[in-house]
């Protein structure tokens, strides 16, 4: 159900976020980030910061990834805690496999891919690293496949939504009252943070950007 309400106003958001933004006149930096704070899918980000332009989608898809590592972490720890402390009553102790399977292996990707790309452009010149790895391996080469890949993840998560299935747990509507509240609430705290941190606290970085 969570996930179902989860993607349901992704959707949503990837295209009225963008749109708000743009009516609004807000600045691309700070539109990115609050777009990289809030839409919780990292497909949709991109999407949504795309439609403000190349500034809002690497500030949104930074934002994004520093959010995913620490989901991931925070993630793993309540995992741990559950399987240990709830599930297992404290009885007895949970073995390295069990932590490993629940271990979110995308983390692991994300750092292997950054520290890979990091050491290749640390040994190339600036113009060769951006010729081979910024416009032919990231711009040219795998491109196309992405875009695909974010294509078919999100009409995977799609095919995993039943509404017939979730209708029962709306009852009330409570779900969707707290899903809402609660989005609202992270809505205006990204908000406010972003600009607190891009524009009060760190406005010379966003001079750089």
């Amino acid at each position: 159900m969570a996930i179902g309400l989860s993607m349901i106003f992704t959707s949503i958001m990837m295209i009225a976020l963008p749109a708000f933004i743009n009516a609004v006149g807000m600045p691309e930096v700070l539109g990115g980030a609050w777009i990289g704070g809030t839409i919780d899918a990292t497909g949709a980000v991109v999407a949504a910061g795309a439609f403000l332009g190349d500034k809002a989608l690497n500030v949104a898809a930074t934002i994004k990834m520093i959010q995913n590592i620490l989901i991931g972490l925070i993630a793993f720890g309540v995992a741990v805690y559950w399987a240990t402390k709830v599930e297992n009553n404290g009885k007895a102790k949970i073995g390295a496999s069990e932590i490993w399977k629940r271990f979110p292996k995308f983390i692991l990707g994300f750092l292997g891919a950054s520290l890979l790309f990091s050491a290749l452009y640390a040994g190339m010149s600036p113009a060769y690293s951006s010729a081979l790895i910024d416009h032919g391996l990231i711009g040219g080469f795998t491109s196309d496949l992405r875009g695909w890949m974010f294509c078919l993840a999100f009409v995977s998560i799609g095919l995993s939504v039943n509404f017939k299935e979730l209708k029962h747990q709306f009852s009330g509507g409570k779900p969707l009252i707290l899903y809402i509240c609660g989005q609202l609430f992270n809505l205006a705290l990204t908000l406010l943070m972003a600009y607190i941190m891009f524009y009060v606290v760190f406005p010379e970085i966003t001079d750089l950007i």
